[in-house]
């Protein structure tokens, strides 16, 4: 005996393993292709999963009392990682602008300039904190399945690392900040400002996400069914249902479109 919803999650799963499959697949090519000088110029060999219909026969042999099921609730989740988004980004860049200057000789170069107007300039200011908040979401968005735990809270150490990662690569390493670091510092300074964004943001993180739950209750029906041809033959006639199942991989967004 199986319920039936453990049998659709099933089929579900195996779509996208094997859609994972295909991908890392291709990306062993990669080498192969490259390697070979007649294949170099060669696109890899892609597989998407198209449009398939599904049909489940079942009979239904037992109904139990409905079942309390925990799972993530999408408005709630995207209130989240906006709000993270927006704070972290503010943090990053009201710690690492002031650590930039102060790394600075005291009477430094005018091609220090972008880094003045990240201090003074409101407007350049809040647009490039936006831009961090926008990098953030985005990086968060993709590792929805490590930050969130199991009960529904946040797991804090990935997420820090994944601001960092955004703040390394979009405020440490933006192409302006970087050119005015590397002719007025050593490299070394690099970790400090690292150290500082980290503090910051760590300091901060456990307040924000404290209470903070993105999952809801579910009331859901619960049947035990049986799917194999033995089982269902035995069944009095008319008792076997039929399910029709259409799913279409490639129009799901996995996102919310951005405002």
């Amino acid at each position: 005996m199986a319920q039936l919803s453990t049998i659709i999650s099933s089929i579900l799963r195996d779509m996208v393993s094997a859609q994972h499959q295909a991908n890392l697949y291709a990306m062993t090519l990669k080498d192969m292709y490259s390697s070979d000088g007649q294949l170099n110029e060669f696109a890899l060999p892609a597989v998407a999963l198209g449009e398939m219909e599904l049909c489940i026969q079942y009979g239904i042999t037992d109904s139990l009392p409905e079942m309390e099921l925990y799972e993530i609730n999408p408005p709630a989740l995207q209130d989240v990682i906006r709000n993270i988004s927006k704070v972290c980004a503010r943090l990053l860049l009201d710690n690492a602008v002031p650590a930039f200057k102060n790394a600075l000789p005291d009477k430094y170069t005018e091609d220090a300039e972008p880094l003045d107007t990240l201090e003074n300039d409101m407007e350049k200011r809040n647009g490039f904190s936006a831009f961090l908040s926008h990098k953030i979401r985005k990086a968060l968005q993709k590792e929805y399945a490590t930050i969130i735990k199991e009960d529904g809270s946040i797991e804090e150490e990935t997420l820090l690392q994944i601001v960092m990662n955004v703040g390394e690569e979009a405020l440490l390493n933006h192409n302006e900040v970087r050119e005015v670091l590397d002719r007025n510092v050593s490299n070394d300074h690099d970790e400090q400002v690292k150290t500082t964004m980290r503090t910051a943001v760590k300091q901060n993180l456990s307040t924000l996400l404290k209470d903070m739950n993105v999952k809801r209750k579910q009331l859901m029906p619960s049947v035990d069914v049986c799917v194999s041809s033995e089982e269902l033959a035995a069944l009095p006639n008319g008792s076997v249902h039929t399910l029709r199942l259409k799913v279409s991989p490639n129009n799901i967004n996995m996102f919310l479109k951005d405002e």
